[in-house]
């Protein structure tokens, strides 16, 4: 296992991969796959070690072993995150540094793979500003993976090729996992252990079967290298990663690392160079471009941040030669290094958090109605928008501070939206649930509710109408199904296949058709499969109603609202005209149609002066923060339009 030096130019590769990806370099979209290239390399390197030192001592010694690993990782691992979530509580609004905080605790465990899993899955996160500590996944994968890994092979006493059958073995079981987990959950698979095991086990089979292995020449090299920017130019965030397409970049680097002999290219001083300080420069370069980006309050162009990355190189050299090497060859007893590092980021992120507790409060008053009950008999068949969003776009359009205090408290914004009882949605991947009676249970008259986390984000206003007029509730959900999904063959299309038949057979007084309209750049997108099922159900319910959709936010509530300076007009979005067009069709549909639509957008939005097109959605109505993210209204304020809901469901009902 001496030093190669082609080894550390392809470690260099990887992490510029990487590094340029998430700068926006435009021809690297893939390069995420330079990760898949340090899996293939960390599994040859360590197994390769762990071979040596067997046959040397004639076993495995996992105390020497955790030792060499301590010391290789730690210093400069908990480095990252101290520094990181100090940055993050400088840098950040409170909410981010917790957030911040959070993470860098899963970190320091080694269990932030499984941690972002978790948030990933949250259909409600997406859209989030990706944090600052993301990239240490792939460090809890290995450290997971090597949990294992070196007490298995310290227990298994095979000659090499059967051992090498057992890791060939584990591998495919591994990659078969990859594959079918990539199918159902792509997210759950990125981050899983078990979904990139066989990438290490492919480094490591290598390792195994390395001294059986003759030098396959610089042309084999080449290949693997072709395989690995192949992977990075070609692939994108669409391709369904890792499954099948993992194979590209990891067989690219197992055929690099087989190749063996002499490669001027990677065997140069530059790259050697970047690839001694690779892991430094991994560490430090995804938390300068996210924090950036973060106080920037926008997206920053490639040429920034290929400047912030240059910047994060530096801090790799120092950090490697003042922390990284220094520590991982000083005489420092390995077994302390772990708890110590741990412990120092716990307790910096106690500190932080404390610190950072809470920077907003809950209003103590209670906003006045958003509709007088006076004005709801006095309704027409086209809302107008209401007094309070009309008085809040005049405070956007002269610039006037936020009101204080703001309800919900601005920490807890995203917790502020309603869920539905267990077993009365489906799983992520699911097609069917269990019919769930909400609201008046007892009433004779039903509500059907179809739709997408749009539907769930009216059902805090649609239950309290049922409790106060005596309706019962059958909600047929599934979030991130918007209507443009309705006509697919994927699990959305048979989710609302099922959820058709469902409310046909319910034949409920009153069908409530509600679907975000998401992506839906070209308006027939979303009117058709919307106009669809109206038509389809009017056969089997009295009333068919459509609900028009809540306007999108072009920042984030959360960082919008506590970015410095912050006012009622840099918190205002302007509504785009794809979006009246689509809504505009969709109310003409359903007049042709003949069913009911309840217009929204005048009860977040409302023209500016002087215009009759334009509109001004503000994020903030009263004291109440609208929205808990770009896309989806807070249960505060859905419950405070209870009064206008009403009085437009109960017009369409009775026209």
């Amino acid at each position: 296992m001496a030093r190669r030096d082609d080894i550390q130019g392809l470690r260099a590769v990887a992490v510029l991969l990487v590094a340029l990806g998430h700068a926006g370099v435009p021809f690297l979209g893939g390069g995420y796959v330079g990760v898949d290239v340090f899996f293939v390399l960390s599994g040859f390197l360590i197994t390769g070690i762990l071979l040596s030192e067997a046959e040397r001592r004639g076993t495995v010694s996992l105390g020497h072993f955790y030792a060499r690993r301590a010391r290789r990782i730690l210093p400069a691992a908990a480095l990252t995150l101290l520094v990181t979530d100090v940055a993050a509580h400088h840098l950040l609004n409170f909410v981010r540094a917790r957030q911040v905080i959070s993470d860098s605790v899963w970190a320091a465990v080694f269990g932030a793979n499984v941690h972002f899993a978790q948030q990933g899955s949250d259909y409600f996160a997406q859209g989030q500003p990706p944090s600052p500590l993301l990239h240490f996944w792939t460090l809890s994968v290995e450290e997971q993976f090597y949990l294992v890994w070196p007490a298995l092979l310290s227990l298994v006493v095979l000659r090499r090729r059967r051992l090498l059958l057992v890791v060939v073995a584990l591998g495919l079981a591994s990659l078969a996992w990859s594959i079918a987990t990539t199918r159902a959950s792509e997210n759950a698979a990125y981050f899983s252990t078990f979904a990139r095991a066989w990438e290490l086990a492919l480094g490591a089979a290598l390792a195994i079967a390395w001294p059986s292995l003759p030098p396959l020449g610089a042309r084999v090299r080449w290949i693997g290298l072709a395989a690995i920017a192949a992977a990075a130019a070609g692939f994108s965030s669409k391709t369904p990663f890792p499954g099948y397409a993992a194979l590209l970049p990891a067989a690219g680097a197992a055929l690099v690392i087989a190749a063996g002999g002499r490669a001027w290219l990677l065997s140069s001083a530059p790259l050697r160079y970047v690839g001694d300080r690779s892991y430094a420069f991994y560490l430090w370069h995804w938390p300068v471009l996210a924090i950036a980006g973060q106080y920037a309050g926008h997206d920053l162009s490639t040429a920034v941040n290929l400047l912030l990355l240059l910047g994060a190189f530096g801090l790799s050299v120092l950090s490697y030669a003042l922390v990284e090497n220094p520590i991982r060859y000083a005489k420092v007893p390995a077994r302390i290094l772990w708890p110590a590092s741990a412990a120092l980021a716990l307790g910096l992120a106690l500190v932080i958090l404390r610190s950072v507790g809470g920077g907003t409060a809950a209003a103590a008053v209670h906003p006045r109605p958003l509709l007088d009950p006076a004005v709801v008999a006095q309704e027409r068949a086209v809302s107008k928008p209401l007094p309070a969003v009309v008085s809040a776009v005049r405070a956007a359009e002269r610039g006037a501070p936020l009101p204080s205090p703001l309800t919900p408290a601005v920490e807890s914004l995203r917790s502020d939206f309603y869920f539905f009882p267990d077993g009365c949605v489906p799983s992520r991947s699911g097609t069917s649930s269990k019919i769930c009676r909400l609201g008046s249970t007892r009433a004779r008259k039903t509500i059907v509710v179809i739709g997408d986390s749009h539907a769930e984000m009216w059902m805090p206003t649609i239950l309290a109408m049922a409790q106060r007029d005596g309706w019962v509730v059958v909600p047929l959900v599934k979030v991130r199904c918007i209507p443009r999904t309705w006509p697919g063959t994927d699990d959305c299309g048979g989710w609302f296949r099922w959820a058709r038949r469902q409310a046909q057979a319910l034949r409920p007084d009153v069908t409530l058709i509600v679907g975000s309209r998401a992506g839906a750049f070209d308006p027939p997108a979303a009117v058709k499969p919307i106009g669809a099922l109206s038509i389809a159900m009017k056969r089997f319910s009295a009333s068919v109603i459509v609900v028009g959709d809540e306007p999108n936010q072009t920042r984030d509530p959360v960082d919008c609202l506590l970015a410095p300076g912050s006012t009622m007009k840099s918190c205002t979005a302007k509504g785009t005209p794809v979006q009246l067009q689509t809504e505009t069709a969709i109310a003409a549909a359903a007049k042709r149609n003949g069913v009911g639509y309840i217009a929204t957008l005048p009860w977040f939005c409302a023209h500016p002066r002087g215009s009759t097109t334009d509109e001004l959605c503000p994020l903030v109505v009263n004291h109440t923060i609208t929205s808990i993210d770009r896309g989806h209204a807070s249960k505060t304020y859905a419950l405070e339009l209870l009064q206008p809901f009403r009085a437009a469901f109960r017009r369409e009902l009775f026209r």
